[in-house]
This record gives C-alpha cells, sequence and structure tokens, in this order.
C-alpha cells in the first residue's frame, strides 16, 4: 500500500500540479479502482486536495511536513533574506539545493520578474554533474558517493557537458580547493551559475547556493566573491541560531 501511495503522489509533478484520479492511473500503471479508492483516503486526510471538477492537487498539509524537513526547511528559512540580497546585488536568479542520494534538489529559487529563465523548478531534481550546485554537493559528498556517481552512466544536456570521469574528478578536487563551482552550459547553452557551500557546525556541507547568469554576463570572481559570501553569511546565521550544532 505504501508503494503505492507514493507512485500516486509522484505522479504530482511540474507541469501536471492537478489530475484525475484516471490521470493518475495512466501516469502510475495503478488499477483506476485503486487509484480513486487511495486518493479519495489521502484527500480525507488533507495529503491531497480536489476540486468541484474531481481534479486532486497536493494538500497544504503535506506542504507543511515538508517544510520541517531538517535538510531543507530550516536551511530555507535561514537562507532567504541573504538570498533575496544576493538576487538583489546581481540583478539575477539565486537558488538553493541540498543532496538527495546521487541528485541535486532544488528547495528554493527567487527571481525577478523579468527572468527570461524559469528554471530550475522548485522541487527539481538534476544529476549532480550538471549543474553548480550539484558539482559542489559532489565535491563535499562522502567518497564512496562520488565514485558510486562517477562509475556510472553521466548525462550529457549540451555538447559542452563534461562526462569524463578523470575531468569531473580534476573539477571536483579544483572545488574543494577553490571554494565555489561553476557550471558553464552544462545544461542549457545560454546560461552559467556560480555556487557556494552552506555547511552545518561540524563543517560539512550540507546544501549549497547558486547564482544563475545569462551567457556573456558572467564576471566570475565578482559572482563567485559573492555567493561565497552568501553562502558563508547562511552558515553563520544557522549556527547563531542554533540550527546546527558541533
Amino acid at each position: 500500500m505504501l508503494s503505492r501511495v507514493v507512485s500516486i503522489l509522484r505522479a504530482f509533478d511540474r507541469g501536471s500540479e492537478e489530475l484525475t484520479a484516471t490521470e493518475v492511473s495512466r501516469r502510475t500503471g495503478l488499477p483506476a479502482s485503486s487509484c480513486h479508492r487511495i486518493m479519495r483516503s489521502l484527500a480525507e486526510e488533507g495529503v491531497l486536495e480536489v476540486g468541484e471538477d474531481h481534479r486532486y492537487h497536493v494538500g497544504l498539509w503535506l506542504w507543511e511536513v515538508a517544510a520541517h524537513a531538517p535538510r531543507s526547511g530550516g536551511v530555507q528559512q535561514a537562507a532567504l533574506p541573504f538570498m533575496q540580497d544576493l538576487m538583489d546585488i546581481t540583478g539575477h536568479p539565486v537558488h538553493l539545493a541540498v543532496r538527495e542520494g546521487l541528485q541535486a534538489v532544488f528547495i528554493e529559487r527567487m527571481s525577478h520578474w523579468r527572468a527570461r529563465n524559469a528554471r530550475p523548478y522548485v522541487g527539481s531534481h538534476y544529476p549532480l554533474h550538471l549543474t553548480s550546485v550539484g558539482l559542489m554537493l559532489l565535491a563535499h559528498a562522502p567518497l564512496e558517493v562520488q565514485e558510486e556517481y562517477l562509475s556510472g552512466e553521466l548525462e550529457r544536456r549540451t555538447p559542452l557537458t563534461v562526462t569524463s570521469p578523470h575531468e569531473l574528478r580534476r573539477r571536483l578536487a579544483s572545488i574543494r580547493s577553490r571554494g565555489f563551482a561553476v557550471c558553464d552550459r552544462q545544461v542549457v547553452m545560454d546560461a552559467i551559475s556560480v555556487a557556494a557551500p552552506i555547511r552545518d557546525g561540524r563543517g560539512e556541507v550540507i546544501a549549497a547556493v547558486s547564482v544563475n547568469t545569462p551567457l556573456g554576463s558572467l564576471k566570475e570572481q565578482t559572482m563567485a566573491h559573492a555567493v561565497q559570501t552568501t553562502g558563508l553569511a547562511i552558515t553563520r546565521s544557522m549556527a547563531l541560531n542554533g540550527q546546527t550544532k558541533r
């Protein structure tokens, strides 16, 4: 039953925020009768909500529970004012991400309404080697995680995407040395991003913050300094508020 519930909830992704039970059945491969029954139960508990048109969407209760996740909610709350400052200073979108297994999960995003590129969305999952936040998180992941990741198939999104394990190992070492990560047209050909780490009280990297710039707008050292300052400010804020422990 639990696996069916999880499968149903995963059907509600970006672009599919509202679904009928029949649509969920098609997406999950579960029998329509089972989807109807389970989704009615989830709606009764507030996990899902259903409108007069019989279309379901994720309920506020589920968002409230997710906000208490220690690796996302605490970091997110501490990061928001500093992300706002970084966006105001640079004029570009700012993102916050954590590592979940072998992927970077984007848990917050800020941008001006004029921003032409809405990616990545909050909740988006990206392979670690494709984004600057992912590279930062991979560079500071346990060695066994790095080896598992680099031994697998590395997705290519653009002609510039680095898929060589040897080259990625070199880049990860450089990231640890420099203290920031750069993603140069690895996902799309018109954007570059720079990321810095956010650490807990033991000095371990628990999240990463980045600023995304259109192609031709990046001043690497300036952006690196700005995003590193932001990462350090978030780290210190969490420590002062007792959100990380030594």
